[in-house]
């Protein structure tokens, strides 16, 4: 269930992001968008719920100690603060769900800090498949965004 749910809410992530890329109807990109882009946030929080229940026992220590205990096993040194990370993550996409505006600098810095996170989470922490398929689809969401940018169009939005 752990891993289940934050697939799903990547995989509602990524279709937001193409959402956002590929429809043309401004109308119809923005409410796709939210759907898909609330469907990530919450898949993200059963996530959370369902690693402090199956994995960690609701015990917040125990999460701390997974957590740097794999940043020790990826990177070599020891890091305390990790799993805030990601709980900064987990907050600022609930703030921005619930957000009706739409600032661009506040929309880049949210992608910005997400697409850091995930792609710690999915590239430089996992390996086989996961890695890369997690390649794979930035590969695809960068060049559905240069191709975005080349054909010279202006989203209303935070990453055009």
């Amino acid at each position: 269930m752990v891993l289940l749910t934050i697939w799903l809410s990547l995989i509602f992530y990524a279709s937001a992001i193409t959402v956002h890329f590929l429809v043309e109807d401004a109308v119809k990109r923005e409410k796709t968008y939210r759907i898909l882009w609330r469907a990530g946030c919450l898949s993200a929080v059963i996530h959370v719920l369902c690693a402090f229940h199956f994995e960690h026992q609701w015990e917040h220590q125990t999460a701390v100690n997974h957590t740097i205990e794999e940043t020790k096993r990826v990177t070599g040194f020891t890091f305390a603060y990790g799993i805030y990370f990601n709980y900064l993550f987990l907050l600022i996409w609930t703030i921005d769900c619930f957000s009706s505006a739409n600032h661009s600098r506040w929309s880049r810095f949210v992608h910005g800090y997400m697409l850091l996170i995930i792609i710690s989470a999915t590239i430089v922490f996992e390996d086989g498949p996961i890695r890369y398929i997690s390649l794979a689809t930035g590969m695809a969401l960068t060049l559905l965004w240069l191709r975005r940018r080349k054909a010279g169009g202006q989203l209303d939005s935070w990453i055009s």
